[in-house]
């Protein structure tokens, strides 16, 4: 079968690649990690390593490098490997990439977050190649995201990698990221059917009789369904390659509960039994839906999904991970106990969602279109969201953690004005809206597709976006109103909306600033330099207690797990251990400090405890909170507050029981407040041990 590409050229080599984390990706494959590096000029070279960012030190600033960097590298070919078929794969370029070899052009992507593969044998010649990229963060009004509260890093961010394919192979440009597409779409506890789709591409001068074996096996490695099919590519020419099983009473995956996964591998044989190239991926087979009134169903059963949001950031490498940062921080995730993740506001490496899939973490992710859609938006800004949406879902089709696409994030917010399209455009974001709608749904029709307001939807013909769910970021309390009317508004959204979720809720906290009194000292909204500890678990205690009154909610998701920089924000820099020494803090300005953990991941912040005794019932909890409080007034009572999800806690005061209590005798089940109690000397120990011995301690002074 002759495929008749629909795409001009500088397009086709744009399209997503497989991870070389997650499978073979071809006969030979090396990581082009060792790069010279430039910033603004081509000149002045400096060693690196790959993934890097020159973002990585100047973005918690007030403003970090926007501009052009370059990446040069010597790839050196033999003859056999010019005798093959070469391809480079970036697996994250940004924001937009020129990829130049040998002195000519050929490659132009546009979008920092997708891999995008490029086919290079005629621009090679035997001996030293030299490639140069050119990474671009300036201001573009026409390359999501135009405007955001989060940095547009610069940089090789994501690994980058030579492939050598061979003649025969299974091609690079349809398939995304594994090189095939698996679809379940029909799945119960009876039976799963199963679509496996790909492309055999054949680049050599002669016919070839071929033999594709395909496998699925479950996770002790029995084969639960195989099958060999006899082919035939013509010379210089591809086929499609697709196949319909099914098997019987499948095991599920099950969530955080029974992350279950099958292996799904192809394999490409030539007449003489040699294997010319092979592709895997992971297959979970589960089954969902969304119900305005009940919430989430996973199986069958209601399953709520209660987590936080997350930016692919480290302190002191802005978005340049590597496979053991996020190891670290689905530790965290492990250890929080969620369910649900916002993997805002761009899709983050793949490793991250296989980590998903092996968690049982239901995700939703999203493309950057953010904050703007401007009377002035170009035509093209409107194809680099069609692009970026389907480099998205084909980069990430297999994974059975990802459930919900998202398609913008609160686009008539800041950013809408003469800086980059001019002001709001309502109507053309609901129509352009539609059109993502039907897009998205068509690349797949398997999963949710939704989006995510900051106004109520309240905008004229918000209220009849398609959608598949409509999210909101509620900030009660913080940047508007009061924190006891977050559950107003979101009936409200339930009313008019239908299925709706949390997409967003939290505050700043500086886990080193403290009070005896937050509801007066801490500074709310944008700007204030000084978010109370104390201040932050309030607002989650009671946000908490009206999400659990409202059953409708899909999902939940805190904002954010993990504090992050942001150019534009400088607030909460003030410390204070006693609540009237203050100190400015260099480390924390120009930093969103909404996050359960700060950004170097060393202090998990009280709130962080609140929603692990929340959510992590399979391990004991003791935590005392407002511990970095240490010196307090000597004549005020001491409030020991406790977040545990333990059935009885006794507190300790210098070794000597004061009180038990069964039970902490409020909504949430997990918080606890003894009884006040004075000092009995300068520095008095407390101590508080569950019935079954977990205990925490701390030491507090007058």
């Amino acid at each position: 079968m002759k495929i008749k590409f629909l795409y001009p050229l500088s397009l086709l080599l744009l399209f997503p690649f497989c991870n070389v984390l997650a499978q073979n990706l071809a006969n030979k494959v090396y990581n082009l990690d060792k790069w010279k590096f430039a910033k603004n000029v081509p000149e002045m070279w400096t060693d690196v390593t790959v993934p890097h960012s020159c973002n990585a030190i100047d973005g918690r600033s007030a403003s970090y490098f926007r501009g052009k960097s370059y990446y040069k590298k010597i790839i050196d070919v033999t003859p056999e490997m010019m005798n093959s078929n070469l391809y480079l794969l970036f697996e994250g370029a940004a924001q937009a990439a020129k990829v130049s070899i040998n002195g000519k052009q050929v490659a132009y992507h546009k979008g920092g977050y997708t891999p995008f593969v490029i086919s290079f044998n005629d621009k090679l010649k035997t001996g030293s190649n030299e490639v140069i990229v050119e990474c671009d963060n300036g201001l573009d009004a026409n390359l999501i995201p135009v405007h955001s509260d989060f940095n547009k890093n610069n940089g090789l961010h994501n690994p980058v990698y030579l492939l050598d394919m061979g003649k025969v192979y299974f091609s690079p440009l349809y398939y995304g990221l594994y090189r095939m597409h698996v679809s379940t779409p029909v799945v119960d506890r009876k039976k799963a059917e199963t679509t496996v789709e790909t492309l055999i591409q054949n680049s050599s001068s002669l016919k070839k009789s071929l033999t594709v074996k395909l496998s699925l096996k479950n996770s002790d490695g029995d084969i639960c369904y195989k099958e060999n099919r006899k082919v035939v590519v013509l010379p210089s020419d591809s086929i499609l390659f697709k196949r319909n099983f099914t098997i019987k009473n499948p095991h599920l995956w099950d969530g955080v509960d029974d992350p279950y996964l099958y292996d799904l591998s192809i394999v490409i044989s030539d007449s003489d039994g040699k294997v010319l190239d092979n592709i895997s991926t992971k297959v979970g087979y589960r089954f969902y839906s969304m119900d305005k009134d009940k919430g989430f169903f996973l199986n069958g059963r209601l399953y709520p999904l209660r987590g936080v949001a997350m930016h692919q950031d480290w302190d002191n490498k802005a978005s340049a991970l590597t496979k053991e940062d996020f190891d670290t921080d689905y530790g965290f995730v492990k250890e929080i106990g969620c369910n649900f993740l916002r993997l805002a506001h761009y899709p983050h490496n793949d490793y991250a969602f296989r980590k998903c899939d092996e968690l049982g973490i239901i995700v939703q992710t999203e493309i950057p279109w953010v904050n703007v859609c401007g009377v002035k938006a170009d035509k093209s800004y409107f194809e680099n969201i069609h692009q970026q949406m389907k480099e998205m879902i084909s980069n990430l089709y297999n994974h059975p953690s990802i459930v919900m696409w998202g398609m913008w994030n609160e686009i008539d917010s800041w950013g809408n004005d003469n800086r980059f399209q001019g002001s709001l455009d309502a109507d053309r974001a609901v129509k352009e809206t539609d059109l993502l709608y039907d897009y998205a749904k068509k690349l797949d029709p398997y999963r949710s597709v939704g989006m995510t307001d900051d106004s109520n939807y309240m905008r004229p013909g918000y209220n009849t976006l398609k959608g598949d769910f409509y999210s909101e970021n509620r900030y009660n309390g913080w940047y508007y109103g009061k924190m006891e009317e977050f559950e107003k508004d979101m009936r409200s959204n339930h009313e008019k909306m239908g299925v709706v979720n949390v997409s967003e809720y939290g505050v700043g906290i500086n886990p080193f600033c403290h009070t005896l009194d937050p509801m007066k000292t801490t500074k709310l909204g944008m700007g204030g330099n000084r978010h109370d500890e104390e201040f932050g678990n309030l607002f989650h205690e009671t946000y908490w207690r009206q999400i659990i009154k409202m059953p409708f909610l899909n999902f939940t998701s805190v904002w954010v797990f993990f504090d992050f920089p942001v150019a534009d924000r400088l607030e909460g820099y003030m410390d204070t251990s006693d609540g009237e020494t203050f100190t400015e803090s260099e480390f924390r300005k120009f930093t969103n400090d909404k996050g359960l953990v700060t950004r170097d991941r060393k202090v998990k912040k009280d709130v962080f405890y609140f929603y692990k005794s929340l959510w992590n019932e399979k391990v004991p909890t003791v935590y005392i909170t407002s511990r970095r409080f240490t010196k307090r007034l000597a004549d005020e009572p001491l409030n020991i507050k406790v977040y545990s999800n333990a059935k009885k806690l006794t507190l300790y005061q210098n070794g000597k029981e004061v009180e038990t209590m069964t039970g902490s005798g409020e909504d949430t089940g997990v918080v606890w407040n003894f009884k006040p109690i004075s000092f009995k000397s300068d520095s008095d120990t407390f101590k508080v041990v569950d019935d079954n011995g977990v205990e925490d301690s701390v030491v507090f002074s007058r």
